[in-house]
This record gives C-alpha cells, structure tokens and sequence, in this order.
C-alpha cells in the first residue's frame, strides 16, 4: 500500500467559515435569532418546524430560508 502524508495548513472551509461569522455579526447586530435545520430529505424537518411555530407567542415574525 502507499501511503503519502499531506500537511493541511489552511482551514478547508475557511471561506465558508469567514462567511459564517459574518452572518451571525449581522444577526446579532439586528437582533435576529437564527435555527439552522438540517437532515435528511424526509427526515421530518418541516413537521417539527411547523408544531414548533404552532406552539410560540402570538405576533411572533418568522422567516424560512430554503
């Protein structure tokens, strides 16, 4: 078997990581709360979403990015 050893020296995600922490700066900064909901197609994600939204206060604004 060959084997090689590779040196990681920079974040593979490092771009998705610095955009990341911009969103949540501005989040933050607007007050706004932010769920990110993630699984498998089918795995009851809209469902749980939905009975959740049911059961909050009244006037409550809410927002669903897809």
């Amino acid at each position: 078997m060959h084997r090689t050893r590779v040196r990681v020296v920079e974040d593979a995600l490092d771009a998705n990581n610095t955009l990341a922490r911009a969103n949540r700066e501005d989040f933050d900064r607007s007050g706004v709360r932010v769920v990110n909901l993630m699984s498998a197609p089918g795995a009851g994600k809209t469902t749980l979403l939905e009975r959740t939204l049911e059961t909050v206060v009244d006037g409550l604004r809410v927002g669903v990015l897809e």
